[in-house]
């Protein structure tokens, strides 16, 4: 029987291999709430966004670094804003990553980042499972193979239908229709063990309590 080991190598291959050619770069509240517009490196993130009837809110917004170089920004958007993301995840609806490229990159630096972020943030049991739509991913990624600066890069979910990437309002491919998919590419920035912390607080619009000074 394959060891769990060998699956793991399995689905960290799957992406290298659907890429082809393209070589793998190193990297890369429950209480209801009106979401504002958010502007961020220049990039305008609208309050609200409709998906398929359904009238979507900007949960959070925030940018990715490489060092100090801004790579890109990213919107959260979901039918009920929350700052818990065990809220984010359980509300039912369409739910949009928007990102907006600061400086060109290959595609497969993101896929890079989604596929670890799944890993990571999985069981090994989950993760294995995941393994056909990190493929399909992969495969349509392997047909964009570079984002340049304002293009704009969407992962649309929309219940039933699956998960859908899109470049500059154009579908990349078919729709992944495992309903699992989605929530474990969010957790790539929202799980226990995100990219970065600071970019998953952004996400979540979360502000740390302010501390009280002891000597009042």
């Amino acid at each position: 029987m394959q060891s769990i080991a060998a699956m793991i190598r399995v689905g960290r291959t799957a992406l290298g291999a659907a890429l082809g050619a393209v070589t793998l770069s190193a990297a890369m509240t429950a209480t209801p709430a009106w979401a504002q517009p958010a502007d961020l490196a220049g990039v305008q993130y609208p309050s609200t966004l409709r998906v398929e009837g359904s009238n979507l809110m900007l949960n959070g917004s925030g940018i990715s670094y490489r060092a100090v170089a801004k790579l890109y920004t990213v919107g959260l958007y979901v039918t009920q804003k929350s700052s818990k993301p065990e809220m984010v995840f359980s509300a039912n609806g369409p739910k949009v990553l928007r990102f907006v490229i600061l400086q060109g990159m290959r595609i497969d630096e993101l896929g890079k980042v989604i596929t670890r972020g799944i890993e990571v943030n999985s069981s090994r049991e989950e993760f294995f499972r995941l393994i056909p739509s990190i493929r399909m991913m992969g495969e349509q990624f392997s047909h964009i193979k570079r984002l340049n600066p304002n293009d704009v890069f969407t992962i649309e979910y929309v219940p039933k239908r699956g998960t859908v990437f899109y470049v500059n309002g154009q579908p990349v491919g078919l729709p992944l229709v495992d309903s699992f998919f989605f929530p474990a590419l969010l957790r790539t920035w929202l799980g226990v063990r995100p990219s970065t912390q600071d970019l998953k607080d952004a996400l979540l619009d979360y502000k740390p309590p302010v501390a009280l000074d002891a000597l009042n």
